[in-house]
């Protein structure tokens, strides 16, 4: 009896031996653990939601409240955009302090009829870019309904425009792409997935230029609403903050993109199917 055990034992541990032989040449397993992770700021991580190397030539995490601190750039933006007269207003203002912005306009609100407004702004040198289709919480949305979200407003810029003006930041609604957990990984995953490489939120979000002037630094990045007390605030505080030597930019310049946009006539036109 004593014999066969000691055979049986040895049998089990060549057979553990063996096994671990074979383990130690595979790759390692994503664990659900690891799909669960947020990723630390300026991290990445692949399609599953495992953590990657970070990329050490980027100079910003992936989402982003200011730039360089160490340049005196500054970044005006707008979003919604509901009011077009105010978005208009805007514009008129940056031509008349010879500044340029970023506007985050709904996709819902692009119409046709506005095409002149638009196109006003991108040749005042002025950013277009998206804050989804119709405002919804990101980290709330499952994948399709996400994808179609971040990625509609880009058809619906190119009709209203009439060529292909690529949209190259997102600002996500109420500054959060947080599902109800916290955690950021599966709105990191499609963005990605789907081209962008930021997210843009803010620094300073205030209507009072007299509370709005002494937090502006730089490398900040303002946030305004297509709205009469924002619009006012805009003007009123442009000539201060010139006077400060702020120089104004889009957020693509302040976060190191190329200044000139690269327009086509090939309409961009979504397909889901290319995505998911």
């Amino acid at each position: 009896m004593r014999s066969r055990f000691l055979a049986c034992l040895a049998l089990f541990l060549v057979l553990f031996l063996a096994v671990q032989a074979v383990a130690e040449t595979l790759p390692d397993a994503v664990s659900p653990a690891a799909l669960e992770e947020t990723p630390a700021p300026g991290a990445e991580t692949d399609l599953t939601g495992t953590l990657l190397p970070e990329a050490t030539e980027d100079p910003f995490p992936f989402i982003i409240r200011y730039g360089s601190r160490d340049e005196n750039k500054i970044a005006f933006s707008m979003d919604d955009c509901y009011d077009i007269e105010c978005v208009k207003e805007t514009i008129d203002i940056c031509r008349e302090f010879g500044i340029v912005m970023t506007f985050y306009p709904l996709g819902i609100i692009l119409k046709e009829e506005d095409r002149d407004v638009w196109q006003s702004a991108i040749d005042a040198g002025c950013e277009i870019g998206t804050h989804t289709m119709n405002h919804g919480a990101i980290g709330a949305y499952e994948t399709r309904v996400l994808i179609s979200a971040i990625l509609r407003p880009q058809e619906r810029l190119d009709q209203v425009l009439g060529y292909h003006y690529p949209i190259r930041t997102l600002r996500p609604p109420y500054g959060n792409i947080e599902d109800a957990n916290g955690r950021i990984t599966h709105a990191y995953n499609v963005l990605k997935l789907t081209g962008f490489q930021h997210v843009v939120n803010w620094d300073v979000s205030q209507t009072d230029p007299a509370k709005a002037l002494p937090r502006v630094q730089n490398g900040s990045i303002l946030l305004f609403h297509a709205r009469p007390v924002d619009v006012r605030c805009i003007r009123t505080l442009i000539p201060q903050l010139k006077e400060k030597g702020f120089e104004f930019v889009t957020i693509a310049e302040l976060i190191g993109l190329d200044k000139e946009v690269a327009t086509s006539t090939d309409l961009f036109v979504f397909n889901m199917a290319d995505y998911y």
